[in-house]
């Protein structure tokens, strides 16, 4: 796990002009694994549902995430969707066929209190995504 606590940009999709995110301060970026749960689940409802999931986050009242294809937010809906945590760059390539294997990625953390509940969001999307893939379509 690589830290880069200064705003330097080149690491990945983020930094592309077209994105809302780029060029946001944040107070850390750095490396984290998405767990085979999630990432599968997340596969299956891209295939389902479509590359767009919106849902609140009951771990922190006032929150939300927001997935797409490039990049999942967690957002502060309370201060006008200001981002808590941006994860970018998804690299399903590194775990090749491997479907039990994690999903390396980059996690941008925009906020100190926002990021105690990184593992909280994980867990809570791949819930909703599991109960919504279990009913009929």
């Amino acid at each position: 796990m690589s830290d880069q606590p200064d705003n330097a940009d080149g690491a990945g999709g983020l930094d592309n002009p077209g994105n809302p995110f780029a060029g946001m301060p944040y107070l850390r970026r750095t490396q984290v694994d998405i767990s085979a749960r999630t990432w599968n689940a997340w596969r299956r409802w891209r295939k389902r549902f479509g590359a767009r999931l919106e849902m609140p986050v009951q771990a922190r009242p006032g929150t939300a995430l927001l997935a797409t294809e490039e990049f999942w937010v967690f957002i502060d809906m309370t201060q006008g969707g200001v981002p808590l945590i941006v994860w970018f760059d998804f690299d399903e390539a590194a775990r090749g066929a491997a479907l039990h294997a994690e999903v390396p990625c980059i996690a941008q953390f925009h906020d100190y209190p926002g990021a105690r509940f990184h593992d909280a969001v994980l867990d809570e999307m791949t819930t909703y995504m599991e109960d919504a893939l279990k009913s009929p379509a």
